[in-house]
């Protein structure tokens, strides 16, 4: 299904926008297009011709009047996990389930990439509870492995369960150790309280020396109600069943402020504190959000 799903005519580029990519690197030793943690300072070495000029110490050769580039250590492979929520609210819409299908062609995407690479990867699926977890890896059988868990996930259609994820998170911040990449994958669908605990755990994580990115996935119509008939519309909460009979122009105010109050409460202080946020929107071509993220 994500070999199929990849090899879409919509998504037929892909493969072409990561070689591209990679071609376009400088020649140095670390040819990624993810770029994990900052790698830690060497030495000074003479530039040699044919070497990317953006290398150049400029301010060395200002004092020296001649040209060193820097090296580091750890450049030449990176480490990255997806942590993926699949919470109840991740499977909206019922219809189409565009978030958790979108989050999935991401990380299988990525995952992708990182292979050709060589760079090593590992997904884990959270809700109120860790579902899968792999280990890191970079064999094209690891690649297939994962493929075949978002498969699975993907065949589940929905998941009764209610979010847990920051929870979690919390509990598995040692166990992901340091020096990492790590993509927060979720919508972002927490409580007030639960908001504080995502954002202290976030700063835990990179505080191991870890690079941290979240991808927020969002359906338009959880900002605006596509529902243009009648007065009133009737919304499940898919993690207690329960029906609520709403006003549309009610339901449009309260999705605005919901959405503002994330970037407010959320999003804001997360940015704040160096850690960067993409707003992956599922009416967006995969193409694009791939190269919104990379």
């Amino acid at each position: 299904m994500i070999e199929k799903l990849l090899k879409k005519s919509e998504y037929k580029s892909l493969d072409i926008l990561s070689k591209e990519v990679l071609e376009g690197l400088f020649h140095g030793k670390h040819k990624s297009i993810l770029h994990g943690f900052s790698s830690e300072f060497k030495e000074f070495k003479s530039y040699e011709q044919g070497e990317n000029p953006r290398n150049i110490d400029w301010k060395l050769f200002g004092k020296t009047d001649k040209l060193y580039t820097k090296t580091y250590q750890d450049e030449t492979n990176i480490k990255v996990y997806f942590i993926l929520d699949i919470s109840s609210s991740m499977f909206f819409p019922v219809e189409s389930n565009e978030k958790i299908n979108k989050a999935v062609q991401i990380v299988a995407t990525l995952s992708t990439i990182l292979q050709k690479q060589k760079d090593s990867f590992g997904v884990l699926f959270m809700s109120d509870n860790l579902s899968f977890e792999s280990k890191l890896g970079h064999s094209l059988a690891h690649l297939k492995y994962i493929y075949q868990a978002l498969e699975n996930l993907l065949e589940e259609n929905s998941m009764k369960k209610k979010t847990g994820f920051p929870d979690l998170i919390n509990d598995r911040i040692e166990l992901l150790g340091s020096k990492k990449k790590i993509f927060l994958i979720s919508d972002l669908m927490f409580s007030e309280a639960e908001n504080s605990l995502f954002i202290q755990s976030m700063l835990e994580i990179k505080a191991l020396k870890n690079e941290v990115e979240i991808l927020y996935i969002v359906d338009p119509s959880e900002i605006t109600s596509p529902n243009s008939f009648g007065n009133y519309i009737n919304i499940e909460d898919k993690e207690t069943d329960e029906i609520l009979s709403i006003h549309v122009d009610n339901f449009n105010q309260t999705l605005q402020k919901m959405h503002e109050l994330k970037f407010e409460n959320l999003i804001s202080k997360l940015s704040q504190k160096g850690i960067k946020t993409h707003v992956i929107s599922v009416d967006q071509p995969l193409i694009n959000l791939i190269k919104q993220i990379i």
